[in-house]
């Protein structure tokens, strides 16, 4: 699962979010397409340890008292009453002890009948206690490990009508979700989808929710004939009842963990491609089905590349990729058919400035790592999500090269460094209140980072044939972090547990400082190393030294193993920069003294990005003081990785005073760099000088085929000449695009006109998820300078689209966009009261309306949604 997981989605507009809800999110999309990436040093980032008095209790993993084998579903939709009526047989028997009971989850069900059926199909009703999350089941008698068992179920799901939780990964628990299931919503498609990760499957099925479960399931489906089904497997059969329904029948017939059965319906329109002799399907919306290839299209490859990396083919039926409106989390790995949210779905020119192949990765490679192979329990959740993590890595590697990947692990470490301000715990870890807290930045991103780790210390070889072996012992079974320990000492034939004690079994990071000195033909590397949460524990550490002499330089594998250890190194002369990390594998953070000249020789010679952005970091704190240090960072627009041009774009301290040549030199980016990414962070940085005379420049680059670098110049302009700007905005009113809609929101925010209310208007309309968080903030603000009669319609506005969904922050969204509303217009009659005489009754009795409707508005929402949690 990828937690935009939340995150992992809202990143184009976090600043509008934040001012809108005030809300925390704390899990994001992507592992990090549009971070401002900070200088991962130990100074950088204040530290806070909490220490908590609550003892946390410990997570065994949980008993099998049953092998579950097989679930066969019979289902109904019940679209005006969002209900699920379901038939399910489950096959299951004993694990190891005698037993004359059963006990499934199912949660929120009405249970209608259960039986025990035999071979023939005849049941024979069965006793049963129900307390509307579990079904103990009298089984009449004892069976043992010999004996199978067929249970039928006759149930209804109701999960709109079940008290629900949520976390900041997955935001809801329900377990099945209708969308839209009246057609009340206009542009929003009628669909019907399932999450069962951690255990909300339970919501739509009764089963034995457990990772360490695994079965085999058909789910037959009766549907209007106009919609698709997804499920797991292969669609095996469908059957035209003649009435304009259908039943379709999904057939998995390779054991997986319930928590990964899955099923969607829908209008969609669905993309046929292949990889060897597998099917391999994408499900878009229909105005998206040009785009799905765009979007998809590199999935055959992945499949390849993974395939042949693991020595282990993708071991599926079938690979299809689905995505849904209104998702709960990022995206989710359901086997065989995996499902994403609304987000990835983008056409070819939104596609230039930001694509999700990571997560496509990331959902792939969890075919092998957690659907293949599956965590024991969640306290091993690494075992799933620190592998499909690394994976984004490994294809950016593949694919597009080191400096690509190395800027994927950079912005992976500032998320896992952001959290470990004020969380600490173990990769694995058995003490915990909540399962959904296993899905943090230390289980994603920490755990990718480890395994790069691994790789390091043990090399390429070795590490892949460690996994290899690792599938190969563990196909279709359920692992604890001991099992990859095993693979990796029978390849290299070495304990392993240093590693694993200190990364996979241990909180925290080292802190490093490095010092580095030359004397007497003599190179040194001093370390001294910390563990930021105090605990005293010292790192075992190899890493690799670099002493650079011009050109050349020399490597020497170093190993920390003390609180201070000192390396000497020979060298005839003093070397141009020593470096303690040449390959640049830290998972911690780091103080260093080199001085200016050595950043810039590290910045001109060393091959690794991460070096190179190191150095430039280092070189705009003193850009200012020296001449060097500016000269550097105006070189690095012309390097050849966009990400560096685009770092030294933002460096590069700028004002209307600045050199003509580096004015021109950043308009000329703006206008012909090849990557959209630097040309809209060139853009942006010419817009804060407000400069007029930039208006030409800002004007051709609303010709630019990238959305977002468009977005910017007509903020730009707007900074310049509002009135031109509204003109210039008008022809992109009907996009759909985010970043053009959230510059448009921004340009008619400040307007009075009946214009700019009407777009606010329709772009309610059209507007889908994340997007409509700036669109609320925007709308606020425009409304803070309108009239009575406008003010009161969009408040009503605002509290209907805080309604119109059951995620949580778009209600704090629509409520924080009320809140920023009355806060302007309770400012205006304070101000209007105690200082404006000739304030007229009428204005103050306006002022008076808007601010009960506002109150009114707030307490309706209020007691709507604590309806549902009661419900």
């Amino acid at each position: 699962m990828k937690c935009v997981k939340i995150q992992w989605m809202c990143l184009l507009f976090c600043a509008a979010i934040i001012a809108v809800s005030g809300c925390n999110t704390s899990k994001q999309i992507k592992g990090g397409k549009n971070f401002n990436t900070q200088n991962i040093e130990e100074d950088t980032l204040d530290e806070i340890v909490l220490n908590f008095s609550k003892e946390k209790k410990y997570r065994a993993s949980y008993p099998i008292d049953f092998d579950l084998l097989n679930t066969k579903l019979d289902l109904q939709i019940d679209w005006q009453k969002q209900h699920l009526p379901g038939k399910a047989i489950l096959k299951l028997k004993p694990h190891f002890y005698a037993t004359d009971s059963l006990v499934l989850d199912a949660k929120g069900m009405d249970i209608i009948e259960v039986a025990l059926m035999d071979k023939q199909g005849n049941r024979a009703l069965l006793k049963y206690t129900y307390d509307s999350l579990q079904l103990k089941i009298n089984l009449g008698k004892t069976y043992t490990a010999k004996d199978t068992l067929q249970i039928f179920i006759d149930y209804v799901a109701k999960p709109n009508e079940r008290k629900t939780s949520g976390s900041a990964a997955i935001t809801s628990d329900k377990g099945l979700y209708f969308i839209n299931p009246l057609g009340k919503e206009i542009g929003k498609p009628t669909q019907l989808w399932t999450q069962g990760e951690t255990e909300a499957n339970s919501c739509w099925f009764p089963t034995i929710e457990s990772p360490n479960q695994r079965q085999t399931n058909e789910i037959s489906i009766t549907c209007e004939k106009k919609y698709t089904t997804l499920s797991n497997g292969i669609l095996t059969a469908t059957k035209d009842l003649g009435n304009g329904l259908k039943t379709d029948t999904w057939t998995m017939d390779l054991a997986h963990a319930p928590y990964l059965v899955m099923l969607t319906v829908g209008e969609f329109a669905v993309t046929k491609d292949k990889w060897r002799n597998i099917d391999v399907d994408y499900y878009v919306e229909q105005d998206y089905a040009a785009d799905a290839k765009n979007i998809f299209g590199n999935t055959p490859e992945m499949l390849e590349f993974f395939s042949q990396l693991m020595g282990y083919d993708y071991p599926w039926q079938k690979y299809a990729q689905v995505i849904v409106r209104d998702y709960v989390s990022g995206a989710m790995e359901n086997t065989t058919a995996s499902l994403f949210g609304e987000f990835v779905q983008r056409n070819k020119r939104e596609l230039m400035d930001l694509n999700f192949e990571d997560i496509i990765a990331h959902e792939l490679f969890h075919h092998w790592f957690g659907d293949l192979v599956t965590c024991e329990s969640w306290s091993n959740i690494p075992l799933n999500e620190a592998f499909a993590n690394y994976s984004e890595y490994l294809w950016a590697e593949h694919k597009y090269g080191k400096m690509e990947a190395d800027k994927m692990l950079q912005n992976n470490l500032i998320l896992y460094l952001s959290e470990a301000q004020n969380k600490n715990v173990d990769l694995i870890r058995f003490y915990y209140d909540d399962k959904e807290e296993m899905f943090d930045r230390h289980s994603y991103e920490k755990g990718g980072h480890v395994l790069h780790l691994l790789r390091n210390a043990v090399g390429d070889e070795a590490f892949f044939k460690s996994l290899q072996l690792y599938l190969k012992t563990n196909a279709f079974k359920s692992v604890e972090i001991h099992q990859l320990r095993l693979a990796f000492e029978s390849v290299t034939g070495k304990d392993m547990n240093w590693f694993f004690n200190q990364w996979f079994l241990n909180s925290g990071h080292p802190k490093i400082t490095f010092t580095y000195a030359y004397k007497n033909d003599t190179a040194y590397v001093i370390t001294e190393q910390q563990q930021n949460t105090g605990k005293g524990l010292i790192y075992e550490l190899p890493l690799k030294a670099e002493i650079w002499s011009g050109n050349n330089s020399k490597i020497y594998p170093i190993h920390l193993t003390h609180e201070r250890d000192t390396f000497k190194f020979y060298a005839a002369t003093e070397p141009d920069l020593i470096d303690g990390d040449a390959e640049r594998i830290l998972l911690g953070t780091k103080k260093e003294n080199k001085k200016v000249p050595e950043y810039v020789f590290q910045y001109k010679n060393h091959p690794l990005y991460l070096a190179k952005y190191e150095a430039l970091q280092k070189l705009k704190v003193a850009q200012e003081e020296d001449s060097t240090a500016k000269n550097t960072l105006i070189a690095a627009l012309d390097n050849s990785f966009y990400a560096l041009r685009k770092y030294a774009v933002e460096s590069i301290k700028l004002s209307s005073d600045s050199s003509p040549e580096v004015l021109r030199k950043i308009k000329w980016i703006a206008l012909n760099d090849k990557h959209p990414n630097v040309r809209t962070a060139a853009v942006q940085k010419l817009g804060r000088l407000k400069d007029s005379t930039l208006l030409n420049t800002f004007m051709q680059c609303l010709k630019d085929s990238s959305y977002a670098t468009v977005a910017e110049a007509l903020k730009a302009i707007n900074t310049l000449d509002s009135n031109k700007a509204m003109q210039l905005a008008k022809p992109f009113e009907n996009d759909k695009n985010y970043e053009l809609t959230d510059a448009l929101s921004t340009i008619y925010s400040a307007s009075t006109s009946t214009q700019a209310n009407n777009f606010f208007i329709q772009k309610f309309k059209t507007v889908t998820g994340y997007g409509k968080y700036p669109l609320m903030y925007h709308y606020a603000n425009y409304l803070s300078g309108m009239n009575k009669a406008t003010v009161l319609s969009g408040i009503e506005l605002l509290k209907n689209q805080a309604l119109s969904t059951e995620a949580k922050l778009m209600i704090s969204a629509g409520k924080g966009a009320i809140k920023r509303v009355l806060k302007q217009f309770e400012s205006k009659k304070k101000t209007l009261e105690n200082g404006n005489k000739e304030a007229t009754v009428n204005l103050q009795n306006g002022y008076e309306n808007i601010i009960t409707k506002a109150n009114e508005a707030l307490d309706f929402i209020n007691k709507q949604t604590e309806e549902e949690k009661k419900n």
